[in-house]
């Protein structure tokens, strides 16, 4: 394990993303499950708060991402 958690979650899910008959909904539902368990360790006031963060972090993520995919973009991410 590394200190960036982002990195380690991508090495993980490397080997069943890199599969030729990789299920993405399948591991996308695992990986939703994991967010529930990480949801309902936080109290019950502050569950729907964090919810709705996970859920415009993501949105902005894939934004983002959608972005540093075009290659005419000057702006890049390198993370």
């Amino acid at each position: 394990m590394s200190d960036c958690l982002h990195c380690d979650i991508h090495e993980l899910l490397d080997s069943h993303l890199g599969r030729k008959e990789a299920n993405l909904a399948e591991i996308a539902a695992k990986v939703t499950e994991v967010l529930a368990d990480i949801i309902l360790t936080a109290t019950p006031e502050e569950q729907s708060t964090l919810m709705a963060d996970i859920l415009a972090n993501l949105g902005s993520f894939v934004l983002e991402k959608k972005e540093e995919a075009d290659p005419t973009n000057p702006r890049r991410s390198r993370h």
